[in-house]
């Protein structure tokens, strides 16, 4: 039902509408509320409510609240299923000109339930199962007792445990989240309705490990965007809800654990505690207030070795493939997280409401990362094979980083919805930041020279380095120490009205619905750098600074720069170093930028059902503003001085695009339901494709004039997306969904890194990298789905349950330079999840496994697939097991990452290590109550 096609229809739904609005005068309403039975109100949302005789269904909000207008007078018998309790019914009476207040307190006797409601560690998968079935487009929901179901650290880890989720990792936590194999720069994130920015310069991707996920009430995750929507998700749209007093009545909860961490030997901390209050102002329950408070402190740390790639190299029997430089990396981090959530809502009468939400989580590393660098290309090969090599006079490098990289995700909404008979309005003000700040980054390097170094590729995953008299501190000199401060912000207002129109015509009914949102976005990047390459007329060794780092695991590593010694000795003498001018100004300014982008939508849809047919269409414009300041550097050594020459680099870029969509969703009978969506998509180009940054290199070497470059496109065009996606759901007789679903989506305008040399503005240059508009990409995939209670086996297998996922995807990318097809970067073709869980007697434990397949990671060498870089497949395994104490007290028990599993990457073929890295195992313990 979008463009022109659906013109017919919805002229006929307004007509309906307006048919109805007579008769709403003489027609009645039925409105009502679903809560848990002794629940102190909790919501049941997601719940359908029927009226029998009429065919007619509605589906319980967040609050509970269902509404049926114009409904003729008479008797009817008004049903309300939600799975995990025996379906209620009620016969009522509608009057003319009257509404007709039915509750349903479910798992209460008055109803004449079978059975209550299921508790405990099915209540989560219950509540996510009926918020799924009575959407209208194809999102999974995980619900807040589904989530205290797994060892998760954040919102990232949570999420990977949905159907076509994967994560993307940081020091073996997960950190932003992928969405049916696409890149999460593609996706979008929303807490609690308002847009979320990224913290970090370069991407728009949402850094989610930065929220706690102790204060959630339920994550959804939208892979079928609707005109009411944010436009720019082509993978979807991530909405984070936090807990309101309406959702969980009158609640107090405190968590409080210890983890360890065999990789560092450290015991960390975590305490969190919400508490929800229902108070009495104007009337009974009409005020709510909920606040909570998450602390973790986490102390851990990993180790690496990293490679440069395998080009060949010259060896008196010719050439073989062969390490240039190898690193071994050791990492310690502290890391904290503290998320803070209140929300507030007034509802002086059952037709009007106003609230405020708001969240913020401050997360910060204070990480020290110690990295020994062989450098074998600058000395002679000595020995090379495939199982290795060795090399005269090369250089060695023992560098230390230390820094505290905060940052921090804010968001607030105020707002209020109304109703006036079959008219719904709502309006909403909302603010969101996102920062990032690195204070006193330092780092250091001492070099050693004239060296005997290798390699050993007997573990082709593990490549160990070692070296012949390269153990003594004082051979390792300082070359360079560089401070740093910087300092990245997001900052987006919005504004948002929607206006709704319930109708019902015969045995048609539904709504139509019409809104605009103003969006306001600021994008802020600042770097101040020091360079310093010069400490007095002596050398400066490693020796006054060196420490023994015997626990590095992967090999011998020798020496380390102690972090505390260094920059006593780097404050204290700073004053006497020799800055690097030219390096500290082309570091600093060629990070500053900034980006104002205004964002202007206006939508229109139309619902009607028809039966068991529902039918959701219409049509979002938006309309984009992005003005663009940066710097543009030049260093000439040819025709200038070899100074840097700074000039402002300003562009404007605005455009429309208009975003129809359809979406079918079609009861075949009570337990089978199959939905149907085809929705277009967009999403902006990254912050640092499209930044004005700009810096152009001359000089001359060998009597040759070699101009190369590296700039930005302010004028990338939007990646633009079609999406078909059809899927079923089977809700067999006990708790449970079979689904299966089939996704296709078409990409124009993807974003590559290209070689644009010789292109108009860079004629004469030898080489310039910037971010063009690729061609096309194709991704189709295939999403399974299984989750059961085993009530209906025999005692006491009865407790048992089974979840499982599984997602098949493949892409196709036409790239600019090369000619071969590529799968789209971090797209794995197969990821899974597997959990068993128990709960009985007081006990429950769940073993859960989280898959992920091979992926392309980055592309090295523009014109050389040998250097493409590949993340290899990761399977890990996750143990979660509690006991209820007393009826408001769970001692639990986690193992985070039983196999010990590692990060490994490689060049090309599985046998060129780039990357490999180990995290350790982490146990916890805790206890959690709940009032």
């Amino acid at each position: 039902m979008t463009g022109m096609r659906s013109a017919p229809l919805a002229r006929g739904l307004l007509a309906a509408s307006f048919l109805s609005g007579g008769a709403a005068q003489a027609d009645g309403s039925i409105s009502g509320r679903i809560s848990v039975a002794g629940s102190s109100g909790s919501a049941l949302q997601g719940t359908l409510v029927r009226i029998r005789e009429l065919g007619r269904e509605a589906a319980a909000d967040r609050d509970g609240r269902f509404r049926f207008a114009d409904v003729p007078a008479g008797r009817y018998t008004l049903t309300a299923q939600y799975l995990g309790a025996a379906e209620a019914a009620q016969s009522i009476t509608v009057r003319d000109d009257a509404t007709t207040t039915q509750d349903f307190a479910l798992g209460d006797a008055a109803v004449k339930l079978k059975q209550v409601l299921i508790v405990g560690q099915l209540a989560g998968q219950a509540g996510a199962l009926n918020r799924q079935r009575a959407a209208d487009n194809i999102k999974t929901v995980v619900d807040f007792d589904a989530i205290n179901q797994y060892p998760d650290q954040n919102v990232a880890e949570s999420l990977q445990r949905l159907p076509g989720l994967s994560v993307a990792r940081d020091q073996g936590e997960g950190r932003f989240v992928v969405i049916r194999g696409l890149d999460p720069a593609l996706n979008t994130a929303t807490i609690n309705g308002v847009r979320v920015g990224s913290p970090e310069s370069d991407t728009r991707s949402v850094n989610l490990d930065v929220v706690a996920n102790d204060l959630l009430e339920g994550l959804e995750v939208t892979k079928t965007l609707t005109p009411d929507m944010d436009g720019d998700g082509i993978g979807g749209n991530i909405e984070i809800k936090t807990a309101t007093a309406f959702d969980r009545g009158n609640s107090f909860s405190l968590r409080s654990e210890g983890s360890y961490n065999e990789q560092r030997d450290t015991i960390s901390p975590r305490l969190a505690a919400t508490a929800t209050r229902l108070l009495s102002i104007g009337g009974q329950d009409d005020f709510g207030v909920s606040t909570g408070v998450s602390y973790f402190r986490r102390s851990f740390g990993s180790d690496n070795v990293e490679t440069a790639g395998f080009p060949l190299l010259e060896t008196e029997g010719g050439e073989l493939a062969g390490l240039e430089e190898g690193e071994q990396r050791d990492y310690r981090v502290i890391r904290e997280r503290l998320s803070t959530s209140l929300n507030v809502d007034w509802r002086p009468s059952a037709n009007n409401e106003f609230y405020l939400r708001t969240l913020f989580s401050r997360f910060e590393d204070d990480e020290t990362r110690q990295s020994s660098v062989y450098v074998f290309e600058d000395g002679e090969v000595a020995e090379l094979d495939d199982a290795g090599g060795r090399f005269d006079g090369a250089t060695q490098e023992r560098n230390l980083r230390a820094r505290i990289e905060t940052q921090q995700i804010f968001t607030t909404a105020l707002g209020a919805r109304h109703r006036w008979d079959d008219w719904k309005f709502d309006y909403v003000v909302a603010h969101a930041f996102a920062n990032e700040k690195n204070r006193s980054n330092l780092s250091a390097s001492f070099v050693g020279e004239g060296l005997d170094l290798g390699y050993s590729l007997a573990d082709r995953h593990r490549p160990v380095f070692f070296g012949t008299g390269n153990d003594d501190p004082a051979d390792f000199v300082l070359d360079e120490a560089t401070l740093e401060d910087s300092s990245t912000e997001e900052r987006e207002t919005s504004f948002a009205v929607n206006l709704r129109h319930d109708y019902a015509f015969s045995r048609w009914n539904g709504h139509l619905q019409m809104g605009s949102k103003v969006r306001l976005r600021k994008k802020t990047a600042e770097l101040e750098a020091a360079v310093y390459d010069g400490f007095g007329d002596d050398d400066v060794t490693l020796s006054g600074f060196a420490r023994d780092n015997r626990r590095y695991p992967l090999g011998h590593y020798g020496p380390g720069v102690d972090p505390g010694a260094f920059r006593r000795y780097f404050n204290a003498s700073r004053a006497g170093f020799e800055l690097d001018g030219d390096a500290s100004a082309v570091d600093s300014r060629g990070a500053d930028y900034r980006i104002d982008e205004d964002i202007y939508a206006a939508y229109a849809l139309g619902v009607v059902n028809i039966g068991d047919l529902r039918i959701l269409g219409g049509a979002r414009m938006e309309y984009t503003d992005t003005v663009s300041r940066g710097t543009a550097i030049t260093v000439d050594d040819v025709d200038g001085d070899g100074d840097p020459q700074f000039a402002p680099f300003s562009a404007r870029r605005d455009g429309s695009a208009l975003l129809p969509s359809l979406h079918v969703r079609y009861r075949f009978d009570p337990r089978l339901i199959g939905r149907l969506a085809y929705t277009e998509a967009l999403a902006r180009p990254g912050y640092e494709d499209a930044a004005p940054r700009q810096l152009i290199e001359i000089e001359e070497d060998d009597g040759e004039i070699q101009r190369r470059g590296e700039v930005g496109n302010p004028n990338l065009k939007a990646l633009r997306s079609r999406n078909v996606d059809l899927a079923f759901e089977y809700y067999p007789g006990s708790l449970g969904v079979v689904q299966a679903g089939g996704f296709y989506k078409r990409i124009r305008n993807f974003i590559v890194i290209a070689d644009v040399a010789g292109s108009p503005g860079f004629e004469a240059f030898d080489e310039v990298f910037q971010a063009v508009n690729g061609q096309s990409a194709d991704v189709y995939g295939l999403e399974l789905g299984y989750t059961q209670a085993l009530k209906f086996l025999p005692a006491p297998f009865d407790g048992l349950l089974v979840s499982a996922n599984y997602t098949l995807t493949n892409s196709r990318a036409r790239l600019p330079f090369r000619d071969d097809r590529l799968s789209l970067p971090r797209q794995s073709d197969r990821v899974g999840n597997l959990a068993f869980g128990y709960e009985k007697y007081g006990f429950s434990a769940r073993l859960s496994a989280t898959y992920r397949s091979a992926f392309l990671d980055s592309i090295e060498e523009l014109d050389d697939p040998r250097f493409d870089r590949y993340a290899d497949a990761n399977l890990q395994l996750d143990f979660t097991g509690g006991y209820q104490l007393t009826d408001y007290a769970r001692l639990y028990v986690n193992v985070v990452n039983i196999t010990d599993e590692p990060f490994y990457a490689y060049f090309g073929a599985d046998r060129y290590a780039s990357q490999y890295e180990q995290y350790g195992i982490t146990g916890e313990l805790g206890i959690k109550l709940n009032f």
